[in-house]
């Protein structure tokens, strides 16, 4: 005779991005392994690899989490976290004025994907000229962080211009729209290298206002 199975219950969440409503299950103990693993590693790539690996195998239907803006994932491992380890996070807070370390408790149904009601994709560069720009994966983000085989850490100036490439989806003129995945690096390279900086500027305004995964402490 076999073992007993063990019945998993099954909620519901929605992207915030997308307003998709998915199912989705806790995660289970070889899947907590999996990230325990990577956390011992304490290496990034292991990391963000072991919460895509427990994304994909806890959430139901089609989520492409290589195509996921990162807001999106956080939230989404959130929630499984909730259902999986507890609804409440422990924290400790250093209070800026004694620098005591108090205790907190935060609840994960408190922390929400925050919207800017002036935030958009669709960035008008000239009159004839704009750019269409699409969310940082947590790849693009893990990318900017290491450069090169020689493993050095990216200056913040190449990050920013590195998020800027990778980031914008297509241009568009009074013609035509050129997306950029047509396009060598160098083109684009080129085209970014050739933005005035209030062009630049309008592009830098969307990253500071995109959605962001946030909970104030009162």
């Amino acid at each position: 005779m076999g073992l007993p199975t063990i019945a998993v219950p099954e909620y519901e969440l929605e992207i915030p991005s997308s307003k998709l409503k998915v199912k989705y299950r806790p995660f289970l103990v070889k899947e907590e392994k999996i990230l325990l693993l990577a956390l011992e590693s304490e290496k990034q790539d292991n990391i963000v690899n072991a919460i895509k690996h427990i994304i994909e195998t806890c959430v139901y239907g089609e989520t492409n989490v290589n195509e996921m803006p990162t807001f999106d994932l956080e939230y989404i491992f959130l929630q499984l976290r909730a259902k999986s380890k507890g609804e409440v996070i422990e924290l400790k807070y250093e209070c800026p004025k004694c620098k005591t370390e108090l205790p907190i408790n935060i609840s994960i149904d408190d922390i929400k994907v925050t919207f800017q009601d002036k935030h958009t994709k669709k960035i008008e560069l000239d009159t004839n000229l704009g750019v269409v720009m699409k969310y940082p994966t947590v790849d693009i983000q893990n990318d900017i962080i290491i450069t090169g085989e020689d493993g050095e850490k990216t200056s913040q100036v190449e990050g920013i211009f590195t998020m800027v490439t990778k980031c914008i989806d297509y241009i568009y003129d009074e013609q035509n729209t050129y997306p950029l995945k047509d396009h060598t690096e160098k083109e684009v390279d080129d085209f970014i290298n050739s933005l005035t900086d209030v062009h630049f500027q309008k592009i830098s305004k969307f990253f500071d206002t995109m959605p962001t995964l946030k909970h104030d402490i009162h």
